[in-house]
């Protein structure tokens, strides 16, 4: 598999990929990149102890475990302990990764979601 990187964007680059996304609320985001070429990226909101995915978008849908996982990781060291989505793009993600469907999309308790295998395929 080739080497990649996910890393937090700065404030310009967030502000730019929240306003690609139509969105308005306070986000992070995590710029996937490969050789230097961005090939990915997710925002991600925190209130209190929820984390939420607020898109997922990449070119290789290979590396769309690693953006959740990348962003699951940031959100646990903010002390978010759960994680949604209500965007129905991801949700086929989601549902291969362990997340549950609860009313409004999936969710997840994130350190459950680290104790389980990546999917390794």
């Amino acid at each position: 598999m080739t080497m990649f990187s996910i890393l937090p964007a700065d404030e310009q680059k967030t502000a730019q990929l929240l306003q690609r996304e139509g969105l308005t609320q306070p986000a992070m985001a995590l710029v996937l990149t490969v050789g230097g070429e961005e090939r990915g990226y997710v925002l991600l909101s925190l209130q209190r102890d929820i984390a939420e995915i607020l898109c997922l978008r990449s070119q290789n849908e290979e590396l769309e475990e690693w953006l959740v996982r990348a962003a699951l990781n940031a959100a646990a060291n903010r002390n978010a302990i759960t994680a949604v989505c209500k965007d129905p793009i991801v949700f086929p993600l989601l549902k291969r990764l362990g997340f549950a469907a609860n009313g409004e999309g999936y969710e997840v308790f994130i350190p459950e979601f680290f104790m389980r295998p990546c999917r390794g395929d």
